[in-house]
């Protein structure tokens, strides 16, 4: 008989990745904003690429984030539904 479905424990490795990449991105775009915010520049220049960032950070990568988060619980809610499938077969 050939396999069929998940190693769960395998597939909970995986979302614990994703779910960390997630985290690390996050911290690594704060440190970026960090760094952008601190840039002696005043002006409308400085002013449009504040709001653009910010925007950019809100938008975009917020969305990216959630993202990660959602297929990272998506994979741990397959991995438990393997393990109730092996166990009731």
């Amino acid at each position: 008989m050939a396999f069929k479905g998940m190693n769960p424990e395998e597939g909970r490795e995986v979302a614990q990745f994703i779910m960390e990449t997630g985290q690390q991105m996050l911290e690594h775009i704060d440190a970026a904003t960090q760094l952008v915010t601190s840039v002696e520049w005043i002006g409308p220049d400085y002013d449009a690429y504040e709001g653009d960032w910010n925007g950019f950070i809100g938008g975009a990568v917020s969305q990216l984030i959630e993202l990660m988060e959602a297929k990272s619980k998506e994979l741990n809610q397959h991995a438990e539904e393997q393990d109730t499938t092996s166990n009731n077969g």
